[in-house]
């Protein structure tokens, strides 16, 4: 497997891309996917180049309440093509790691790198229910409190807003 940016080159390949959910699903199948000004796009692909795996976006922000909270990023989609959810990767102190967990870590571990360069505090997301699990169960991302739903943009789908300390990623 390779995650890569994507790119133009990579376009024909979406049209066999479904993880389930229709709006995750339409947005790497448009343009927007490939627009800088909607984040970056990464897309993970079989080892030879030819379907996609799954995919992440992630844009930075800004984030503040009553005093500015240090910079943000947010993963403003991340997906596993429906063949290959709970595909289990491995096994790491008694709990399996999926390829959700996989795609995750690389998205963190850019975030990482990304720290280094722009200032990062906390990662942040809106998960479905669906993906709860992978996010708040396995890999320790929080839920806003009430007071603190204001640091994440309202979606236009029903989920959860979830959070992370960029010191909480492992290997920070």
């Amino acid at each position: 497997m390779n995650i890569e940016k994507y790119t133009q080159q990579y376009l024909f390949l979406t049209e066999e891309f479904d993880c389930g959910n229709f709006v995750i699903n339409n947005f790497l199948k448009s343009s927007d996917a490939l627009d800088e000004n909607q984040g970056i796009t990464y897309i993970m692909l079989s080892d030879e180049k030819n379907y996609i795996i799954g995919y992440y976006n992630i844009s930075v922000g800004r984030e503040k309440l009553y005093k500015p909270m240090g910079g943000s990023v947010n993963i403003n989609y991340l997906a596993i093509h429906s063949k290959f959810q709970r595909t289990q990767m491995s096994e790491y102190n008694g709990k399996k790691v999926y390829l959700g967990d996989y795609i995750l870590r690389d998205c963190e571990k850019r975030v990482l790198r990304l720290r280094n360069e722009i200032g990062i505090a906390f990662v942040t997301l809106n998960s479905t229910k669906e993906g709860y699990p992978l996010y708040h169960e396995r890999n320790s991302y929080e839920d806003f409190d009430i007071d603190m739903s204001n640091f994440v943009e309202e979606s236009d789908n029903s989920g959860y807003k979830l959070y992370k300390w960029v010191d909480d990623i492992i290997g920070a």
